[in-house]
């Protein structure tokens, strides 16, 4: 029997990893005024794989942790990174989970309608300026493409992170997507 806590535990610190990673890169990026948006990326691997007992014990941490460093509600990340997950989980059942280009394609999908609620959550709280809207676009553009390629090595990360912590990983995939 797995641990309750030790396969969300080791998925979260993947998350904090990528997490750190694209914040670093954010630092970078900020003297052109732009930054990376991960959000899809952090929880399309659990959903992708894991029961929904397991894939809320990922999704709600995940999301409060990107919540304390982000200039939003508090709470917010988390329930859009749970509201993904379940959507995520619903749609599983009709594409091959295993399948990494599939993969690549809903972390994307995924992180840029998380993004685009986020831009709009902030857009009706005051008036937009002229080029606010031109900045996320390209946030927007520069955030899909880091998440197609970096989607591949954060899948395989999780993947031998899993390993490495004694859960076989691959098991969870021939469970029913009705589990």
């Amino acid at each position: 029997m797995i641990s309750l806590y030790r396969q969300p535990l080791v998925v979260i610190l993947c998350g904090v990893l990528l997490w750190t990673i694209t914040a670093q890169l954010n630092h970078y990026l900020a003297v052109w005024r732009l930054n990376l948006f991960t959000g899809g990326l952090l929880i399309t691997c659990a959903a992708l794989r894991f029961r929904s007992r397991v894939i809320w014990r990922i999704a709600l941490p995940l999301g409060l942790w990107v919540d304390a460093a982000s200039a939003v509600p508090f709470g917010m990340h988390a329930a859009l990174f749970l509201a993904a997950s379940i959507v995520i989980f619903q749609l599983r059942g009709r594409k091959p989970r295993t399948d990494l280009v599939f993969g690549v394609a809903i972390a994307v999908i995924s992180n840029a309608a998380l993004f685009v609620v986020i831009a709009i959550a902030f857009a009706i709280r005051g008036p937009v300026q002229a080029g606010v809207v031109f900045t996320l676009l390209l946030n927007l553009l520069l955030s899909s493409v880091f998440v197609a390629l970096a989607a591949p090595w954060y899948f395989a990360l999780q993947t031998r992170a899993l390993e490495l912590a004694g859960i076989n990983a691959r098991a969870q995939l021939g469970r029913t997507p009705q589990d």
